[in-house]
C-alpha cells in the first residue's frame, strides 16, 4: 500500500499529516521548555523515534505524556502559550467535545478517522493527544491489568454512541455500580507506597505500569530530525509495552487511524 497517497478524494498525504503534526508537537515543545513542563514523547511515536528516527511509516498521531503536576500546568499556560491557529481541547474549552482525552488541535485542518462523531460539532482539526502520569501502587501486575483494564471499558462505554440494544441498556445500567467498585479496589491499592507511574486509569491501555527510573530523569531523543523529549531508558520502556518492538508487524496490521484530511493554509511554522 502507498501509505504516501492514503486519500483517494483529494486530501491530504499521510505524509503531509505526518508533517503539519509535527509542527503541532515543535509548538507544545516550545511551550513546555520555556515553562519546565516535564514530557516525553510516548507509544508508536517513541517507538517510531527508536525504529525508524521519526514517525513509524505508517503512523498518523503523535502522542505525549506529562507526569500529573506538569499536567495540570500545561493545561493552565496553553491556552495562552499557544500560537494559531493551535487550541487547547478539552470539554470546557469545546463544550460539544465529550471524550476524556484531551487534545492539542490545529484548527486550520479537518481530520476524519473511524472514531468521529458527526452529530456533534467539535473540532476534528488535526491533533496530538495529552496523557497524564499519575503515582501508582506496587500492587500484583495482573490484579493492576484486570482494575485498570476494565475501568477504561466502562469509561470508554459513556464517552462514544451506542447503539440501542438490550446489551448496551443492561451495560448502562450496571456499569456506574462497578465503576464505583473499581474506584474502590484501586484507593485500596493506593494504600501502599506509589513507587511507580503509569496513565490515568481511564486511558491506560495496557494496564501496565514504570518504575520512576525507567522514565526521569528525562533526555532529550530525536524524532524527524528534530529534538524532542523522550524517557531516561527507551529500551526498557518500549520493552514494557511492546515486547520485541524492534519486529515489524505484519502487513495487514500496518493500520492508520486516517480516513480523509485536508490542511488549510499553514502559518510559520504551521
Amino acid at each position: 500500500m502507498d501509505n504516501h497517497a492514503i486519500n483517494h478524494d483529494g486530501g491530504a498525504s499521510l505524509r503531509e499529516v505526518q508533517m503539519r503534526i509535527l509542527d503541532i508537537l515543535v509548538e507544545i515543545d516550545k511551550v513546555c521548555r520555556k515553562h519546565h513542563i516535564q514530557y516525553w514523547i510516548d507509544f508508536g511515536t517513541l517507538l517510531g523515534a527508536v525504529r525508524h528516527g521519526g514517525f513509524i511509516p505508517w503512523d498518523d498521531d503523535i502522542d505525549i505524556t506529562l507526569p500529573t503536576g506538569d499536567y495540570q500546568r500545561f493545561l493552565e499556560i496553553a491556552p495562552k502559550e499557544l500560537p494559531e491557529p493551535l487550541f487547547l481541547q478539552t470539554k470546557e474549552t469545546d463544550h460539544s467535545y465529550r471524550l476524556l482525552l484531551n487534545k492539542v488541535r490545529d484548527k486550520n485542518s479537518f481530520f476524519v478517522t473511524q472514531h468521529e462523531d458527526f452529530t456533534l460539532d467539535y473540532n476534528k482539526g488535526l491533533y496530538i493527544d495529552l496523557f497524564e502520569a499519575v503515582p501508582y501502587p506496587d500492587v500484583n501486575p495482573k490484579l493492576q491489568k484486570k482494575i485498570l483494564l476494565s475501568y477504561r471499558k466502562v469509561c470508554h462505554f459513556f464517552t462514544v454512541k451506542q447503539d440501542v440494544t438490550l446489551k448496551n441498556h443492561l451495560a448502562a445500567l450496571t456499569f456506574p455500580v462497578l465503576k464505583w467498585g473499581l474506584n474502590l479496589l484501586w484507593a485500596i491499592c493506593c494504600l501502599k507506597p506509589k513507587n511507580k507511574i503509569g496513565y490515568e486509569k481511564h486511558f491506560n491501555t495496557y494496564g501496565n505500569s514504570y518504575n520512576k527510573d525507567m522514565v526521569f530523569p528525562l533526555k532529550d531523543i530525536t524524532f524527524e530530525g528534530k529534538v524532542f523529549l523522550g524517557p531516561a531508558d527507551p529500551d526498557r520502556y518500549l520493552t514494557s509495552i511492546y515486547g520485541d518492538y524492534m519486529k515489524l508487524p505484519p502487513v495487514e496490521k500496518r493500520q492508520t487511524h486516517i480516513i480523509h484530511a485536508s490542511l488549510g493554509e499553514s502559518h510559520g511554522n504551521l
